[in-house]
């Protein structure tokens, strides 16, 4: 498999903490959070293979291929183990599937508003009903049309960046994109996921984020290492409420 290091930053001094954001996001999703844990922790956030500023492949990218480019820069970068490794959505199903191929390496996992689906299919109909826009941009056939549309339109450079932007949604690549939403957020794999794991793990569930998340949940047995939060927010947590995704993190290191 080809060594692929991915674009990091790193700040803060104290036990290390990992940051992975999720789908068509960046590292500059934690801009404000990582600030934050820099008070006692080296922190360190990367762009997942395929987003920001990381290299894009000419191929569609899988779990595998995340977890490896994710682990070969942790090595290159000299990160003392093990770590925390805290995800967001698509980042959060990354962390947990790296948690469990290297779990000498972590210390333990924390999972931000990750998508919890039973099957593919249950996937699929969730994301079918999201609004028109965004199921254009991912099930349409002219859906690459309208990425290049959209990557068309005229923009204000000079505006104030938010943790949530279009710029790192355009910034991803088709291949990172595509292989992102079908192999890794349509797999539905984290429930088994969960069931393997032995490493203390924290599972933050936004109350107003899709409903079939929690139901999923309860339907489920999961093991003693897994701690369930429902919280009062969305999707996302850390970007909208980082003083309560700091508070929860703290609280599990």
């Amino acid at each position: 498999m080809t060594r692929r290091l991915l674009h990091s930053e790193i700040i803060g001094k104290g036990k290390p903490i990992v940051l992975v954001h999720g789908f068509l996001s960046s590292s500059h999703y934690f801009k404000t959070l990582r600030k934050q844990l820099a008070r006692g922790h080296q922190v360190i956030t990367i762009d997942l293979l395929g987003f920001g500023d990381s290299p894009k492949p000419k191929e569609y990218i899988s779990y595998d291929d995340q977890v490896h480019a994710i682990h070969e820069t942790l090595l290159h970068l000299k990160i003392e183990q093990p770590f925390t490794l805290i995800g967001h959505s698509m980042g959060a199903l990354v962390s947990l599937r790296y948690a469990n191929m290297y779990p000498d390496e972590v210390s333990s996992v924390q999972l931000f508003n990750p998508p919890i689906f039973t099957t593919t299919e249950q996937a699929k109909d969730a994301f079918a009903r999201t609004n028109k826009g965004y199921n254009m941009l991912l099930h349409s056939p002219r859906r690459r049309v309208y990425w290049s549309l959209l990557k068309a339109m005229p923009r204000n450079i000079f505006q104030k960046r938010p943790e949530i932007n279009v710029a790192d949604t355009l910034r991803a690549s088709r291949h990172a994109r595509e292989g992102g939403y079908q192999r890794i957020i349509l797999a539905a794999e984290l429930l088994d996921d969960l069931r393997q794991s032995t490493l203390p793990t924290l599972l933050v569930v936004g109350k107003y984020d899709r409903l079939v998340y929690q139901e999923n949940l309860n339907q489920q047995r999961l093991p003693e290492n897994i701690t369930i939060k429902i919280v009062e927010t969305g999707h996302h947590t850390i970007a909208k409420t980082p003083e309560l995704a700091e508070q929860l993190i703290r609280r599990s290191l």
